[in-house]
């Protein structure tokens, strides 16, 4: 199996909607992504919002294997507008 050019990584509390939305819309979209959950893992919540500068979940992160980079999209909003920006 061959490494994917581009995905997406949500990371997400288990009871947010907007992280469930945001999933759906990623399903819809045909991206594969990494859905992590951290509801027991408060401290890696905590850094991952500081690393990537966003206070609420879901966070969403775009990584382009392929150019080796990854762009902070935000959260389920933010990400509604990339795919709307990109049409």
């Amino acid at each position: 199996m061959s490494e994917p050019k581009e995905y997406f990584m949500i990371l997400a509390w288990g009871e947010c909607p907007f992280c469930v939305k945001a999933k759906a819309l990623l399903l819809q979209e045909g991206y594969e992504f990494e859905y992590i959950v951290l509801d027991h893992a408060p401290s890696l919540l905590k850094n991952y919002k500081s690393i990537y500068d966003n206070e609420t979940v879901p966070i969403i992160v775009y990584h382009n294997v392929e150019e080796g980079y990854e762009k902070v999209i935000g959260g389920y909003t933010d990400l509604v507008k990339h795919f709307e920006n990109r049409a």
